[in-house]
């Protein structure tokens, strides 16, 4: 009769392995999740204060429901903003051709162009859009201007080369009818001549060239583009409100947790499992959507947005707004006392 084997076999035991300098480190290195600060309470004072501000900002809100309501409920809650911005930098080319009015010039023949990615160029700040471009060394050449053939102007093309024009008001014909067919006397416009002289040119008879300058010459060259871009995605968490995203993307909070660095691993530490979800999914998007652009640095922050839903009652109206962020915006969805004519009740 045959036996397996395999069936006998015995697990290894993880545990009596002899654990590594570099399985210490890991463990020494791994963030420790931490407690989050408390955030302070929106006040009472502060609502009907907030309240009063948004109320006289609209021209047809009244002011007697925010002096006279009761608060009969404020419930404090919070809402957490994660923000990711990654600063890349990406390079091209283009071909410019532009008037030549002198100075030295890298002709291609001088030397070797470098590499686009071997030229110096350090953006002026972090975390900020910029676009900087130079000429690219050895890749310039000067050449006669098409448009003028090197004179720097051309014959007037709108008196072909004469200085003068026919008169725009009696045509060339020195006189000009007048409404009473009985007289007819000269232009009054061009004194009887028939002419005037062409606007254009003055009656030099050339314009200068529009395409050179009057340089006569244009130097073409390869410019090089340094893009610097900051990409940034955010995600809201908030739960238990009709407050949507917009509304809380545009207040400020308590930042509770901020890191900066070249590249950066996800928020594995924070204690809400829904703002680390964020933070994987954020840092997995921007790795795959700028890809092909070299990322210079990253970072990530948390804010605590603070929220106040408030419960009032005016008269026999109940009604419920809300008062969040740092500067104490209210969004009061169905205030009870408005006039569709803009005037102040």
């Amino acid at each position: 009769m045959s036996v397996d084997i395999r069936r006998f076999s015995l697990p290894v035991i993880d545990y009596l392995k002899r654990p590594t300098l570099s399985s210490l480190r890991k463990i020494d290195d791994e963030p420790q999740k931490y407690p989050l600060p408390s955030v302070p309470e929106i006040t009472e004072k502060e609502i009907r204060e907030a309240l009063m501000q948004e109320v006289m900002a609209h021209c047809c809100y009244g002011k007697t429901p925010a002096k006279e309501l009761v608060i009969t409920e404020i419930k404090q809650s919070i809402a957490f903003r994660y923000v990711l911005e990654t600063f890349t930098e990406r390079r091209a080319t283009c071909w410019i051709e532009e008037p030549f009015t002198g100075g030295a010039v890298d002709k291609q023949e001088m030397g070797e162009p470098p590499d686009i990615e071997d030229i110096p160029a350090t953006p002026p700040a972090l975390f900020k859009s910029y676009v900087y471009h130079q000429e690219i060394p050895y890749t310039a050449n000067i050449e006669t201007c098409e448009e003028c053939d090197g004179e720097g102007k051309y014959e007037c093309p709108t008196c072909l080369g004469q200085g003068w024009e026919f008169c725009p008001y009696c045509r060339g014909n020195k006189w000009y009818p007048l409404a009473v067919d009985s007289f007819d006397g000269d232009c009054v416009k061009c004194q009887g001549s028939g002419e005037r002289t062409c606007w254009v040119c003055n009656g030099d008879e050339e314009v200068g060239c529009k395409t050179c300058g009057g340089a006569g010459e244009m130097k073409s060259y390869i410019r090089l583009l340094v893009i610097w871009d900051n990409h940034v995605d955010d995600y809201i968490v908030e739960k238990g409100t009709a407050l949507r995203a917009h509304r809380i993307r545009c207040v400020s909070g308590i930042n509770v947790c901020e890191e900066e660095g070249v590249t950066l691993l996800p928020l594995t530490h924070f204690p809400n499992s829904t703002v680390t979800m964020a933070s994987v999914q954020l840092i997995k998007y921007h790795a795959k959507q700028y890809k092909d652009e070299k990322v210079l640095k990253q970072r990530h922050r948390v804010s605590i947005i603070p929220i106040a839903s408030v419960r009032y009652q005016w008269k026999k109206h109940e009604g419920l707004f809300y008062v969040y962020g740092n500067e104490r915006c209210v969004y009061v969805p169905d205030y009870p006392q408005k006039c569709c004519c803009c005037t102040i009740m």
